[in-house]
């Protein structure tokens, strides 16, 4: 009997290399993400040390053009910590996409594993019933043989 052959092999490579890009996709999106919340919490924290230096000069008595220095200071750094944060929202979903579009991809190959390994049971399988309608034949020719006396069972 001829050995198991999947017809739909190259269509599993192809899902294969599409789950692998998706995998790729989703682990730089991730870097992503990530590339943007630690700016996001270096703007926090550039806000928190920005306010606690305008603190410092208004404890100090410092002039009021320089109080008003620091109050536009912190709004433009309040500004980029919510650009920031509009930022890592955005890649959230990019990540969120990625990975949806990963299980889909994932679940294709799937299918495609499980066809094939059903169409190899069934190989298998027949492969199976093929030995043993041989053996069967054999059996059944030696038994005859037998009793015929002859005792030679080929054909």
């Amino acid at each position: 009997m001829p050995t198991f052959r999947f017809r739909a092999q190259a269509a599993l490579d192809l899902r294969h290399r599409e789950y692998d890009a998706t995998q790729r996709e989703l682990a730089a999106r991730q870097r992503d993400l990530q590339l943007a919340q630690s700016r996001l919490q270096q703007a926090a924290q550039a806000v928190s040390a920005a306010q606690e230096t305008a603190a410092a000069a208004l404890a100090a008595l410092a002039p009021s053009h320089e109080l008003e220095w620091y109050r536009f200071w912190i709004e433009r750094l309040v500004h980029e910590r919510h650009a920031h944060t509009l930022n890592v929202a955005a890649r959230e979903q990019r990540v969120a996409e990625a990975r949806a579009a990963c299980q889909r991809a994932h679940q294709r190959c799937e299918a495609l594993e499980r066809f094939r390994d059903k169409a190899r049971r069934a190989h298998e399988a027949a492969e199976s019933a093929t030995e043993r309608k041989l053996i069967d034949e054999l059996a059944t020719r030696r038994y005859t043989a037998v009793r015929a006396g002859t005792g030679d069972i080929t054909p």
